[in-house]
């Protein structure tokens, strides 16, 4: 070697590491005879009591331990529970020179992988413990890809994570727009009253007058609506934490029926909407709630044909069903909630297709785009709500929505 030549990089030849062999006896020689037969083959640490077993079981990670049955302190059976109390997968051999059904049947009945009778086959109980230190050695392996899958699927989800809020995004733009179409559509249509009223303002007839005004402060109400969902969506897209309020329902049923006598699909329906409850309050975003009841009334507007009794209700509800056809996951009917009702006289739901009326996109009309009652569905779960769905075929059907009470 001359003297440029960088010295040789020395090479690791660490041994692997010896399972370790637990070997409690009181007496000398059977516990050097069993050190002697495993010192090849394992870490022996000795005892010569039960105690100073369970001791040196604690004070480091063992695989395999031999016990004898009878000693001055603790019997085996002691020392066997204890340790599977440390390590539930450590794999115990019992020792005894005094067998009895009874001891044979309580060491199996704690766990133990053998029981061997003194003075015992070396043979024997080498493979035995090899045996057991086989078993060891499978069950930390499964731990440990359990342990590695456990980290990949952490790592996959937050991966998904990252990714769902950009995937929600894109279905909630989706709804955004059917959600908007609802007040641009009746905005449409108190227009069209208008345009039709300016042609009677010739007449002075002040209830002309008066209708326009209100229907203007409908446009109104309906403009600043379609502005709330937009600056939700924008709300969704900045931060996943929506702003709550102190909502009373009263108010929101007279502006959801109010809503509906406008809208296209309303035609000679009668709506009706009242409060059986004085005062019913839920915190949440007041559009959402809106929103839900809009959804539901237009759904039922259709399935009447512009003919029939729509009846929107509110109530408290102390003991709400458990078996709603659609939770949220954190949904406590052990407590009280506001249960609020949307009735109709329409088609009514086959019962083939109750099960999917809150699947995105499923739908029975020859036009829509099946996310009215997808929206229904997901905001219910964002309130920790449940729907319950009461449907009779060519009779109509009721939605009873429940969101926790405030009280």
């Amino acid at each position: 070697m001359t003297a440029l030549e960088p010295p040789p990089t020395p090479t690791s030849t660490a041994a692997p590491t010896k399972p370790v062999l637990l070997i409690v006896d009181d007496e000398d020689g059977p516990r050097e005879s069993l050190r002697i037969v495993f010192k090849e083959r394992c870490e022996c640490l000795l005892a010569t009591s039960g105690h100073a077993g369970i001791e040196l079981a604690r004070q480091r990670p063992v695989d395999a331990a031999i016990l004898d049955i009878r000693m001055p302190d603790l019997t085996g059976i002691e020392v066997l529970c204890e340790l599977k109390t440390i390590d539930p997968d450590i794999e115990c051999v019992m020792l005894t020179g005094y067998e009895t059904v009874e001891t044979a049947r309580a060491a199996v009945h704690h766990g133990a992988a053998e029981y061997l009778n003194k003075p015992f086959d070396v043979f024997v109980i080498r493979d035995i413990i090899e045996t057991c230190l086989t078993r060891r050695q499978r069950k930390r392996d499964a731990n440990t890809n359990f342990q590695a899958l456990k980290k990949v699927n952490g790592e996959l989800s937050r991966t998904l994570a990252a990714s769902a809020r950009a995937n929600i995004a894109d279905v909630l733009s989706a709804s955004i727009v059917h959600e908007l179409n609802n007040p641009l559509t009746i905005i449409s249509g108190y227009i069209q009253l208008l345009i039709r009223d300016l042609a009677k303002l010739t007449s002075g007839d002040s209830a002309v007058t008066q209708h326009m005004q209100q229907r203007v402060a409908a446009i109104q109400r309906e403009i600043q609506r379609s502005k709330e969902m937009a600056e939700r969506f924008l709300h969704f897209s900045r931060s996943p934490k929506a702003q709550l309020e102190l909502v009373d329902i009263a108010p929101l049923l007279e502006d959801t029926a109010l809503l509906l006598h406008a809208h296209p699909a309303g035609g000679h329906s009668h709506i009706l909407a009242h409060s059986l409850s004085p005062s019913l309050h839920i915190r949440a975003s007041s559009v959402e709630i809106m929103q839900i009841l809009m959804n539901l009334g237009v759904n039922a507007l259709q399935a009447m044909n512009g003919s029939g009794k729509l009846h929107f209700t509110a109530e408290r509800a102390d003991h709400p069903p458990t078996n709603c056809l659609y939770r949220s996951a954190t949904y406590d009917p052990q407590q009280p909630h506001v249960r609020l009702s949307v009735s109709d006289t329409g088609s009514g739901i086959a019962p083939e297709n109750i099960q999917k009326v809150f699947a995105p996109h499923f739908t029975t009309k020859t036009r829509g785009n099946g996310l009215g009652l997808a929206i229904v569905g997901e905001l219910v779960n964002k309130y920790h709500g449940a729907v319950e769905i009461i449907s009779t075929t060519g009779q109509g059907s009721t939605f009873n929505v429940y969101l926790p009470l405030i009280t």
